[in-house]
């Protein structure tokens, strides 16, 4: 992720603030290539990742005198969050969330693909690039799960929330992505070799 030191970052939100467009060019250009990685994650269509890295960018200009500076890279992080909350919004916006339905006392269908070392293994020798490639081909809803709980590191309670399920259905979805992930790195090792 992109950090911006300090002094530069403090700069930034006082010049931003001040409605400085060479401010806004530099905090955008210092933070586009992560906040479009952060925002890929969940959305797949290059369209929309553009149409949502404007309005996250947007909306943190407009409103940068809400943000409270924690500590240096808060205001990055700050973006992170946006960007996340809006393609969380255009996910939902184009129903691509629907299959998220309640499968807390549902038995899972998927067999066990491998051991864990296996596809940890598997996985370690992937290039991050391929790596990703596979988690954007997972089902939308997956993909929204597995990115918030293993990427952002949100507890399911947080998941639920945010998504409007069940606890336990974040966890069961998280682990359906974690499987199918898992199947789709060992169909990639295997092609390899």
């Amino acid at each position: 992720m992109s950090n911006i030191a300090g002094a530069d970052e403090k700069r930034l939100i006082r010049d931003i603030m001040k409605g400085n467009r060479e401010a806004m060019q530099e905090f955008y250009s210092l933070t586009v290539r992560s906040m479009t990685a952060a925002c890929s994650r969940y959305v797949v269509d290059q369209d929309d990742v553009k149409d949502v890295l404007q309005e996250s960018y947007l909306k943190a200009f407009s409103r940068i005198d809400s943000f409270v500076p924690r500590d240096d890279g808060s205001l990055v992080a700050w973006l992170r969050r946006i960007v996340v909350n809006e393609s969380l919004q255009l996910l939902r916006r184009k129903k691509l969330l629907n299959q998220l339905v309640s499968i807390d006392n549902v038995e899972d269908e998927l067999e066990d693909v491998a051991d864990e070392t296996e596809v940890t293994n598997y996985a370690s020798s992937i290039d991050i690039t391929e790596l990703m490639t596979l988690v954007q081909q997972l089902p939308a809803g997956y993909r929204t799960i597995f990115n918030l709980f293993a990427i952002e590191k949100l507890p399911h309670s947080k998941i639920a929330s945010l998504l409007g399920i069940s606890e336990g259905t974040s966890a069961s979805q998280f682990h359906r992505a974690r499987r199918l992930l898992a199947e789709r790195i060992i169909e990639y090792q295997n092609k390899k070799l």
